[in-house]
Order: structure tokens, then sequence, then C-alpha cells
């Protein structure tokens, strides 16, 4: 996954244009992308506070791509290949970039037609708890809270867990783990969101586990712009 913020005087327009139609086929030109990147998603952020009325600072992210590749050590191969860096040189349209390798954890989809309204967030654990603490205490405790609160509001739901063997070379985004979650509507959405007492329940519960003030959240809406299948 590549966390990505756009130059000041690039539109959000201009930057997806490039996003695609540039970035990604340079990428999808580098030897080892050639031969094993199976599927490239790219999610754009949409205008939306989420969680801002609990202190969380609104988000200047512009967008996370999602990278799949056909062996497991391919991506950390690629985040030290020098032509893989050289693609973020050019700071006219993207100006920070930031890399997590994650195993994504499917939790449900009750709904497989195309559901372009999804929520992003990313947490750090608590200094006291190992990598892999926190990832099973999201995977069991925490994602059991979620579904108490959740009324069925949404109706696609991943964890992605940062792998235990990476660490981010920029301690401010070396996050542990975050869910993809997707809505049919950004008014469930905010029905979710304004539910006072379950997001009191939700917030309880990352206090657990989590360094709540490095939590960060975002709405995107999600396109595919490569799969080797089509």
């Amino acid at each position: 996954m590549t966390l990505i913020k756009r130059s000041p005087d690039v539109s959000a327009e201009q930057f997806r244009s490039y996003w695609r139609d540039i970035f990604l086929p340079q990428l999808r030109a580098l030897p080892l992308c050639a031969d094993s990147l199976s599927r490239a998603v790219h999610h754009h952020v949409v205008p939306k506070d989420v969680r801002s009325g609990e202190g969380f600072t609104p988000q200047d992210w512009a967008g996370v791509g999602c990278y799949y590749f056909d062996n497991h050590d391919d991506p950390q191969t690629l985040l030290s290949t020098p032509a893989f860096q050289d693609l973020f040189a050019d700071t006219s349209h993207i100006a920070k970039a930031t890399h997590l390798l994650v195993d994504e954890i499917w939790m449900y989809n009750r709904d497989k037609s195309h559901l372009p309204l999804k929520m992003f967030s990313f947490f750090k654990r608590l200094p006291r708890f190992t990598r892999a603490f926190a990832h099973e205490y999201y995977l069991t405790l925490h994602a059991d809270v979620g579904a108490s609160i959740n009324k069925n509001r949404t109706v696609r739901y991943i964890q992605n867990h940062v792998l235990q063997t990476y660490r981010n070379p920029d301690a401010e985004y070396d996050f542990d783990a975050g869910p993809e979650i997707w809505f049919k509507s950004m008014e469930i959405a905010d029905d979710l969101f304004a539910d006072a007492e379950g997001m009191a329940i939700l917030s309880a519960d990352e206090e657990r586990f989590c360094d709540r003030p490095y939590n960060i959240f975002f709405m995107t809406d999600e396109q595919q712009v490569f799969s080797r299948d089509n």
C-alpha cells in the first residue's frame, strides 16, 4: 500500500490523471512489476471529515494505492529498487509518499456489487504491546466490538495487517494495521459516525490497544486501474 499526498498546486483531477496515466505505466514497466504485479487499485480521498468531532486531525492525504503481487517477497524487493524510488523523485505531482507492506484479511463481504465509497483508517499500537498482540486484539476483540455497533451499516470489510517484518523508515507513518470499510452511500456512513453511543464504545476499546492520537481516517472512492485478468 502506498499513501500519497499531492503537490499543493496540483488539483485533485490533475492528480487523478497523473497517477493513472503517467505514474502507473511507469510502475508497470519496472521489470519486477511487469512479472509480478497482478492488480492495482487507486483510491482518491473525497472531501469528508471522519470522526473529527473526537479530536482527530483532518487528513491531507490525496490517495491510497493498493498494489497486488504474485510473490510475497516482491514488494519488499521493489521498495529497495532505485528505479522504484526514482518514481517519487519528481515532486511536481507527488509531494509525499509512504509505503506499508500488508496482508489483507477479509472479514466479510455482504454485497458483491461495485461499491466505490470506502473508508481507510490506520493505527499505531500502544508502545507496551507487540505488533503481534495488536493484530490479535484487532482481529478478535476489537472486531467484535465493531460488529456490535455496526447494525449492518457497512457491507464489506478488510483488515490490513502490516507485516511483522516490516518497519516504515518514516516513524511518523509506521502504522501497524487498519481497515478498509465499504459503504453503499455517504448517508449511511454519516449515520454510523453520528452514532454517539456507538462511537463512544468503539473509542473506549481503541484506547485499550491503539495509540489513538496517531489514528488517521479518510473516505475515498475506489478505481481499479489495472488487472492482469482484464
